[in-house]
């Protein structure tokens, strides 16, 4: 029976009097664990930013502890007013909720997000899996911890009715301080979008700061346009430094070096290298080196590309153009004295180009220029007028970019040998199913048309010179026109394999017989091959690179492609794609489509955030 009267509202008051000290103490026992998250988010860079961390961190976790207390503790306190209940109770509580924050810290220092329903699956199934292996601390933290509790809840109690004079306002007071200047301090950074607070909303789980923009807005207390314009140019900012290369690198220059021709045909997949489509460029490959089982690194040209010639995941693409940072490859070839010529369709009058990949380079002009297929047909034409210049006295090193097929373009009044056509594409229409054939047929169109581009270029570059040429002809991503029947299109879409399995084919000087290498390779391959193998570089690959040697036939390596917030692995037959708010998902590599009950490799997790991490500054 429940007791009454004023003996049940003496034990109900006494033993709220305790929950508040008992709470009180978890506060702290949760920022002790908790700390971990200070040490493996990074400080921020200002002292505002530094100190809105600790304030958060003090007033979040005191809101979590108490919190909890309210939903659970509080109500059982008047259900079951037993003190040897009520502090079993607590103890029961306060030491699951401390283990979950301690798993929950481990899991943000190896994945940088916090507890979800997919990663605690994936966490149970390992424990099964490997009977336990790795989860032996648990079975020594969680005794020990419920005996604490136990110890702290008894001790708390004769302690508590002993007091005479209340501490609780005291204490209590800066806690609350601190939950209200998270709060209030957040909705100004908020609206001014001050970065070095704002970025700090992830580091602590279950954390939600307020926001007022709309109200204040409203209020005219903001000015939406200039607003929108500050979240603009917040959005433009990295939010980490890029260390690149890990260390110097230790090069043995050879006495001479070919020429190196690096062609991206944009949106060019795979499997429209064969003899009927591209015969120019088949014939070239045939002749060749040419490797079946390529990855682009990206869905989009700025990903594909930045991580073409960094050998880096794309989401260090923003540090690397703030801190004006050249790929290895890029200073490498002006070390060993190489000329250089870039021709790009579009231009190359962009951030990845201006003020990333080809920064350091000296006397370099980035002029407008016209996109599409005429922009195409003039980036081969000055090509060539610059490649009639070159002496043979000193190598060079020509890019040449192409971009009709992102834009499934045409020259006008070309009739391609694929029909039916579609003749008109509307930008602002989505593709509709029953246009795919007469879709697909206007970009192999497009495809036959770049081929004969390719074969101009080809032929130039290959010209008789006192100097060999290595000619290197790929794409930064490929195409989708509804293949799988799930409503995909284009590219940028997905990390489908019609978007990241793209061509690559490469005529090099002393490897004269044909072959063709069914391996695993990835675009994050190419520069440490061209590195080690053409200029010499003796440093492991891991200090400038993600990537391996194209030649190393491993048939059961991992492949990574990214942007700036999601990532995907690519293993055999397995698609396993992860953004960076902790969403998994493991999808059949055939369809596309999302494989029931199944779940990722942890260990393979593990592996794939250290490699995304490794060259992040401190």
């Amino acid at each position: 029976m429940v007791e009454t009267g004023n003996l049940y509202r003496d034990n109900v008051s006494r033993l709220i009097g305790w929950g508040h000290w008992f709470v009180f103490f978890n506060i702290l026992l949760a920022m002790a664990v908790s700390s971990r998250y200070l040490l493996v988010a990074g400080w921020p860079a200002t002292p505002l930013g530094t100190g809105y961390m600790l304030v958060s961190w003090v007033g979040h976790f005191a809101f979590l502890t108490f919190f909890t207390y309210l939903l659970t503790l509080f109500p059982l306190t008047f259900l079951v007013p037993r003190l040897k209940a009520v502090q079993f109770l607590g103890a029961i509580i306060a030491t699951a909720a401390l283990t979950l924050l301690l798993v929950d810290t481990q899991v943000f220092s190896l994945f940088k997000f916090h507890l979800n329903p997919t990663v605690w699956r994936l966490l149970l199934d390992q424990a099964q899996a490997e009977e336990a292996s790795g989860w032996g601390w648990l079975f020594v933290w969680v005794p020990l911890l419920f005996l604490f509790e136990l110890w702290l809840a008894a001790w708390l109690w004769r302690w508590s009715q002993r007091r005479r004079r209340s501490l609780a306002l005291p204490l209590a007071l800066p806690l609350l301080v601190s939950f209200f200047l998270t709060h209030s301090v957040h909705i100004w950074a908020d609206a001014v979008v001050y970065a070095p607070i704002t970025n700090q909303k992830a580091n602590f789980p279950l954390s939600y700061p307020m926001t007022a923009k709309s109200f204040l807005i409203k209020q005219g207390l903001l000015d939406a346009d200039q607003y929108r314009q500050l979240s603009q140019q917040a959005a433009d900012l990295p939010q980490r430094r890029l260390n690149y290369p890990l260390r110097p690198l230790s090069v043995a220059a050879p006495e001479r070096t070919p020429n190196m021709l690096l062609v991206v045909v944009d949106g060019l997949r795979a499997d429209q290298l064969d003899a009927f489509t591209m015969p120019n460029l088949d014939r070239f490959a045939n002749r060749h080196l040419r490797f079946d089982d390529h990855l682009s690194a990206g869905n989009q040209p700025h990903a594909a590309l930045f991580s073409l010639f960094y050998s880096l995941p794309a989401h260090y693409r923003q540090d690397a153009e703030l801190e004006g940072m050249a790929p290895v490859l890029i200073d490498e070839l002006q070390r060993q004295d190489y000329r250089f010529g870039l021709f790009a369709s579009g231009g190359l009058d962009m951030s990845l180009y201006r003020d990333a990949i080809f920064s350091t380079l000296r006397n370099q002009s980035f002029p407008p220029a016209p996109a599409g297929a005429e922009g195409d047909r003039q980036a081969v034409a000055r090509f060539g007028s610059w490649l009639a210049q070159q002496d043979g006295e000193r190598p060079w090193f020509s890019f040449v970019y192409l971009d009709a097929l992102n834009a499934l373009e045409v020259p006008a009044g070309t009739q391609g040998p694929f029909q039916p056509s579609l003749e008109r594409l509307n930008p602002a229409q989505a593709y509709r199913s029953e246009q795919r054939e007469a879709l697909f047929n206007r970009y192999r169109n497009a495809v036959f048309y770049t081929d004969q581009l390719l074969g101009q270029l080809l032929a130039l570059a290959q010209r008789s010179d006192s100097r060999d040429t290595l000619i290197v002809v790929t794409s930064g991503h490929g195409m989708e026109f509804n293949d799988n029947a799930n409503n995909i299109w284009g590219f940028g879409s997905a990390y489908s394999p019609y978007q990241l399995h793209v061509p690559l084919v490469i005529g090099w000087p002393g490897r004269v017989q044909p072959t063709r290498f069914g391996h695993p390779t990835s675009q994050l391959d190419l520069v440490p091959t061209l590195m080690q193998e053409v200029l010499g570089v003796q440093s492991p690959m891991r200090s400038y690179s993600t990537g391996q040697s194209l030649f190393d036939g491993d048939p059961h390596r991992w492949r990574l492609a990214s942007d700036e917030e999601e990532y995907v692995i690519y293993q055999q037959d397995e698609i396993t794609l992860f953004n960076r708010r902790g969403d998994v998902q493991l999808l059949q590599a055939s369809d596309y489509r999302v494989k029931p009950d199944a779940n990722p490799e942890l260990s393979l997790l593990l592996q794939v955030m250290n490699e995304l991490n490794r060259f992040q500054g401190k």
